[in-house]
């Protein structure tokens, strides 16, 4: 066997690893956050702040997955007092959302209100309804 001329010797490292484990992190959280935000616009809420007197209207028919809603709302001095529900058709299972989601308009005062676990598009369009209901409070 011949020797070899040639050997080995280690490269020190410039950064440690853990500055380049911490920069990648940030990226990819920073990436993630901005994702979100542009997959996930913030939405507007609506409420009935602005309005004197008492009032009743009717909002549009929201057509949505599971059905069509529509709803009417009356409110006081600017607080919602009651909320019906003229149209409120959903498939089997789905319309057990609509009590829930009525109490929780009800409480947010508008449209401010989380979405119902497992009822999401019930829950968005629960929301549109009321937003346009409460769009033609004068």
């Amino acid at each position: 066997m011949q020797s070899s001329n040639f050997q080995l010797t280690p490269i020190e490292p410039k950064r440690g690893w853990k500055a380049g484990a911490a920069v990648i992190g940030l990226l990819s959280v920073g990436a993630g956050v901005g994702v979100n935000f542009i997959l996930n616009p913030p939405t507007s809420t609506a409420d009935a702040s602005g309005s004197t007197g008492t009032q009743t209207v009717t909002g549009d028919t929201i057509s949505y997955r599971y059905g069509d809603i529509q709803l009417e709302i009356t409110t006081t001095n600017g607080k919602i007092e009651t909320i019906t529900e003229k149209v409120a058709t959903a498939s089997p299972g789905y319309d057990t959302a609509f009590p829930y989601l009525h109490d929780d308009a009800i409480a947010a005062q508008g449209t401010s209100f989380a979405n119902l676990s497992g009822a999401t598009f019930s829950s968005e369009a629960y929301r549109e309804a009321l937003a346009s209901a409460i769009s033609k409070l004068q």
